[in-house]
């Protein structure tokens, strides 16, 4: 699948829940161990991107393509099971610490609550466990938000990282959004609006919990507006305004500073295209 599907693509684990009891209860198909396992053999053979050697997986931090991995896991996560218990959090958030730790790459986590259906294991119990915990689901979900689907997808898609193809899909607040096709793409934020139904080759400059902010790529410096300029990592609007006004400028080595440009910008547009 790696070496021919779309970079960022996403294969879904359904773990739902790495507490021990939970599963029994609930007759799931996977252990957290069984999960993990998977986990790393994806990453093993198909957490390269393009440009990399394959037998290098998985890959990430400064030496790493700036493109996104070929093929990554997502973990889904259920609560309000049969069984579940304050300790069923302290296993579910244990797991992704563990797979944070160990080097390896999660494009997604999907935290979710139980929707009870006439005829099924979940009709008697319904929605009453959910609905218990739902101070501590709540909290829970905040604290992986923070401490693991940030940091992992600033690993998976570091500043600098090229998404060729998004394809700009609305506008709000003064911002256009897009994302690029494949299985679960990234939301994309670009400053500024833009024509809608267009597509764009972007590179990523900041992050959010479960999205990304972009601006065009190769971004031309010389052209560039204030808003695309203060938005490149390390240029606040001071800046931005000290670039503008010394325009132009032959190559990005010329503006100077200790801030390196060359992942984001040009100094004329179409210079450099993201390479397969």
């Amino acid at each position: 699948i790696a070496e021919h599907n779309t970079p960022g693509d996403t294969a879904a684990f359904g773990l739902e829940s790495a507490d021990p009891v939970v599963q029994e209860a609930n007759n799931l198909n996977v252990t957290a161990e069984e999960c993990f396992q998977a986990v790393k053999i994806v990453n093993e053979e198909a957490g390269w991107r393009p440009g990399e050697d394959a037998s290098d997986a998985p890959t990430h931090g400064d030496d790493a393509g700036n493109r996104l991995p070929k093929l990554l896991p997502g973990i889904n996560l259920l609560h309000g099971l049969q069984e579940e218990r304050r300790a069923t959090y302290d296993h579910n958030r244990a797991f992704l610490q563990r797979v944070y730790d160990a080097g390896l790459m999660l494009r997604r986590i999907n935290i979710r609550q139980v929707m009870s259906f006439e005829g099924t294991d979940m009709s008697d119990t319904g929605t009453a466990i959910a609905e218990q915990h739902k101070d501590l689901f709540k909290s829970y979900k905040e604290e992986v938000r923070e401490t693991i689907d940030q940091p992992m997808l600033e690993r998976v898609a570091p500043a600098g990282t090229v998404l060729p193809d998004v394809h700009l899909e609305y506008h709000e607040d003064g911002r256009t959004f897009g994302r690029q096709l494949g299985t679960y793409p990234l939301l994309v934020g670009l400053p500024e609006e833009r024509p809608l139904g267009q597509t764009v080759d972007a590179v990523i400059v900041d992050h959010g919990y479960r999205s990304v902010t972009a601006v065009p790529y190769p971004l031309d410096i010389n052209s560039a507006s204030m808003t695309e300029l203060e938005a490149i990592p390390g240029i606040g609007k001071q800046r931005a305004g000290d670039l503008v006004v010394n325009r132009p400028y032959e190559t990005a080595d010329a503006v100077g500073g200790e801030i390196d440009l060359s992942p984001f910008v040009t100094t004329e547009s179409g210079a450099s295209q993201p390479s397969d």
